[in-house]
């Protein structure tokens, strides 16, 4: 029998060294043939799949019609009626939805045009708004007679309020309401800036560009106030001057007396800046729920966390909320999709692709977070829309530009700083069928993560086409942010960039899309000027919530992104406390 061959001890340790060196050195050779930068998850199923369309043969959705009725089933009956031919029928209709929504957080709400009025309505509801746009409207006799002999609140809000005194009526209309709106002051409306409501100051912000004669000559933007006669049958409920003033040229602009209650402007303009809206929304307690309680809540949401945020930045996020007793709310992006460093390609991730980022969020649920699905990508396709194509920077659901012009005709350009940024089509695919799809796979990967089931939604940069707000009322409870409504929603006409409002919520309501939403008043402290918007420093967050406390349930909401200063947060929660406020989880803002 031949013997066995056997290495040295010496021979096996340089045969193991060869076996491990020659694989490695082979897949580093492979590696340095084939590697041409390649990044983590280049080119991955998640960027086959939201990173490869484009924006190009975008189509308005199809026109259709939602209820004119809506709102909670409990609570108050509202009646708001509109000129749908008038001059400027699209923004009557988007300013009767506005005022229907805000009425929804009182109860439901029905929205019709002034030619569907018949006599005995108005005793129907627990009260009406009317929307008067058109100096040239013909309100309805059977209106005017309802308003005058029945019981039921009315907020009257801008222009027609002197067809409730006209020729036949006038004496008795002054006899009962003790003032003639016949008889006016004109106001040059950019004389005034500042309201006396109860104990606030706010501010007026008029905005308007001033008109011009043939001449080219300015033609100013003038504001009819009444002119009381009686006023012991008159509640003058604000009052409006010129700050320069110092209040000594007061003019009446919301007059209250018997069941009418008159706001002389429309408040709708610039909402984000002109507190007369604040107004105009908490004269909605008088109409319709007296004897509230006032009550000062806040809610703070850290914003586009993803696969890529720092755990230890979240961490020390929920360990200051948690020790200043502050519940707080999280909007996650499931996918995170971007840009190689090349720029020739695009890398995409999910939340399961980073435990560490996930075990954070778990984290912060256990500190008091509640996680929202914020999108699924928070960007579309393989287009720049309009920044970047990141996640988080730019929008998802719906096709934005930047534009060398503040007003059409825009002039679009590549983005930069001192571009405007503007809304210009729907995406190419905007269908209901579509959007509830992508939603349904981001809140699939927060379920999977282990992070439970997202029941609120936040639209990326609070913009949508009118068929994925419909899809996000479809898949959630309800949605935490700013809304964009639509002329044509009621009327079912076509939807267009042109003729949308976005509406800021100074409470909870329950709006046309069919969702209750909570509200996000305050926006977010930021560093710099970005796209003429100027920067917010965190006293701007703390000045608003101050002005807010004007509305009787007075709520203050902000977001915050967890890559900046923690001071900053520090600032505006210690500033909103020390107004009163008490913060709360969102669901507690109803």
């Amino acid at each position: 029998m031949s013997k066995t061959y056997k290495l040295s001890p010496a021979a096996r340790a340089l045969f193991g060294t060869v076996l491990v060196a020659v694989p490695a050195a082979t897949v580093a050779g492979l590696f340095l043939i084939t590697d041409d930068g390649i990044v983590p998850h280049e080119n991955s199923a998640l960027v086959e799949q939201y990173a490869q369309a484009s924006l190009e043969g975008s189509s308005a959705a199809d026109p259709r019609t939602f209820s004119a009725s809506y709102g909670k089933s409990e609570g108050t009956e509202t009646l708001v009626l509109y000129d749908d031919e008038a001059a400027e029928a699209e923004s009557a209709e988007m300013y009767a939805i506005v005022s229907g929504n805000l009425a929804t957080h009182f109860g439901s709400v029905e929205i019709k045009p002034l030619d569907e009025y018949s006599a005995g309505d108005l005793a129907e509801y627990d009260g009406a708004v009317y929307v008067g746009t058109d100096y040239r409207t013909d309100v309805p006799e059977a209106l005017v007679d309802d308003v005058l002999t029945g019981n039921t609140k009315v907020l009257w809000v801008g222009e027609n309020v002197e067809a409730l005194a006209s020729e036949g009526n006038q004496a008795e209309f002054v006899a009962r309401y003790g003032w003639d709106p016949n008889t006016i002051e004109t106001v040059e409306s950019s004389d005034v800036n500042q309201l006396f409501y109860n104990d606030a100051v706010l501010s007026r912000f008029d905005g308007a560009e001033e008109a011009r004669d043939a001449n080219g000559a300015k033609i100013p933007r003038t504001v009819d106030t009444p002119v009381i006669t009686d006023q012991d049958r008159v509640e003058v409920v604000a009052t409006a001057s010129s700050a320069e003033e110092g209040g000594t040229d007061e003019h009446p602009w919301v007059i209250r007396s018997e069941n009418l209650t008159h706001l002389v402007e429309l408040p709708y303009h610039f909402i984000d800046r002109n507190e007369l809206y604040l107004v105009f929304a908490d004269l909605y307690y008088d109409l319709l729920a007296p004897d509230t309680k006032e009550s000062q809540r806040a809610a703070v949401r850290l914003e586009d966390v993803n696969a890529e945020s720092s755990p230890e930045q979240l961490r020390a996020i929920a360990d200051y909320l948690h020790a200043e007793n502050v519940p707080f709310q999280v909007a996650v992006i499931p996918v995170m999709i971007d840009r190689t460093p090349d720029e020739e390609d695009f890398y995409g991730l999910s939340l399961q692709d980073s435990p560490e980022v996930v075990e954070a969020l778990k984290y912060m649920q256990q500190r008091g977070g509640t996680l929202i699905q914020h999108g699924t990508t928070h960007q579309y396709g393989a287009a720049d829309n309009p920044y970047s194509g990141r996640s988080g920077d730019d929008y998802e659901f719906y096709g934005y530009g930047c534009s060398a012009t503040e007003l059409p005709p825009f002039e679009w350009e590549e983005c930069d700083n001192s571009s405007w940024v503007r809304k210009k089509d729907p995406l190419p695919k905007d269908d209901i069928d579509d959007h509830r799809a992508r939603l349904a796979h981001g809140r699939e990967i927060m379920i999977e993560a282990g992070l439970g089931e997202p029941k609120i939604f936040e639209t990326p940069h609070y913009t949508a086409s009118v068929n994925a707000y419909t899809a996000m009322a479809e898949e959630y409870d309800a949605r935490y942010e700013q809304v964009e409504y639509y002329a044509g929603m009621l009327s079912g006409g076509e939807f267009t960039s042109e003729h949308s409002y976005g509406q800021i919520f100074p409470y909870a309501v329950h709006d046309i899309y069919g969702s209750t939403v909570y509200p996000e008043n305050l926006q977010n402290p930021t560093e710099k000027e970005q796209n003429n918007h100027p920067a917010r420093p965190p006293q701007l967050l703390v000045d608003r919530a101050e002005a807010n406390l004007a509305v009787t349930e007075s709520t203050a909401s902000f977001y915050f992104h967890p890559f900046l200063d923690l001071d900053y947060l520090a600032e505006v929660v210690d500033g909103i406390k020390d107004l009163g406020y008490e913060f709360v989880p969102v669901t507690e803002l109803e």
